[in-house]
């Protein structure tokens, strides 16, 4: 299990732990100010950071480890994610009271779309007030859809076709306020992981593919945002790399002939480590 199972889960998974969607948590003063100014500088403090970027020798061999580690001592300890699959995604949302619909920040920020694909979960309906509605273009109640959740999770289904995963997020661990479907061009978490690291865990699943059944049809190839199947061209099949995956599972979302599954991570001795 990863770090926060054991921190802020009891030794089992710590997004199912209600403590951690708690109005406490949702009350403290500083968490806050931090999810009011989270929204308010957003846009600002992405442009700054990747700007900044581009000016680093990341090539170099200490600068790469260094803002590594630096991003993930920052992140870890106040907006930190983990990949969480379909199934427990409905777990989660059988444990929230409160589901609002809300447009997703990160294409806000790098495509100027408005995209409606993210979730603020909470315990208390009070709760989404922490989010600053003029990020948004104004109080326009509209773009804050409060959902039950059977709606919600046959949104995050839906989702699942069009590429993108299910990731939940802290803000200000291990406060759990938020759930988004992310995908490879808009998502500033993506990003991250392709140009600098990781801000968010791998899920607590790896997939399980049959290679007997697979037919070759690539489709869960192309759908893969982590790069983690690959065509056998001896084969002429499908191959996992337990290294990349990162257990979404919306590679069986397209697979016809329900060739893949998810199993837990920690029964794959070679994956129990990689989070």
């Amino acid at each position: 299990m990863c770090e926060f199972c054991i921190k802020h889960g009891e030794g089992k998974k710590w997004y199912l732990n209600v403590k951690n969607y708690s109005q406490d948590l949702a009350s403290d003063i500083k968490r806050r100010a931090y999810v009011k100014k989270f929204f308010y500088s957003a846009d600002k403090s992405y442009k700054k950071y990747f700007n900044n970027i581009k000016n680093l020798p990341l090539k170099m061999p200490i600068i790469r480890p260094l803002l590594k580690a630096l991003v993930r001592r920052k992140s870890i300890d106040t907006h930190w994610g983990q990949v969480v699959p379909i199934e427990d995604v409905e777990k989660i949302l059988s444990i929230t009271s409160s589901i609002v619909r809300i447009p997703c920040a990160c294409s806000k920020i790098t495509s100027g779309k408005e995209r409606r694909t993210c979730f603020v979960i909470t315990l208390n309906p009070e709760s989404i007030k922490l989010v600053d509605q003029s990020f948004f273009g104004g109080p326009d109640v509209a773009k804050f859809e409060k959902i039950d959740k059977i709606s919600a999770l046959n949104f995050m289904k839906e989702q699942e076709s069009r590429g993108t995963f299910h990731s939940i997020w802290t803000f200000k661990t291990p406060f759990i306020g938020a759930m988004c479907n992310c995908d490879d061009t808009t998502c500033i978490a993506m990003k991250m992981y392709k140009k600098i690291t990781p801000t968010f865990f791998k899920a607590e699943f790896i997939i399980k593919l049959d290679e007997n059944e697979c037919n070759g049809c690539k489709a869960c190839i192309k759908i893969c945002p982590f790069e983690a199947l690959k065509y056998d061209t001896v084969n002429k099949k499908a191959k996992d790399n337990y290294k990349k995956c990162y257990g979404c599972g919306i590679c069986r979302s397209v697979c016809k002939k329900n060739a893949i599954t998810l199993q837990q991570r920690l029964s794959v001795p070679e994956a129990a480590h990689l989070w």
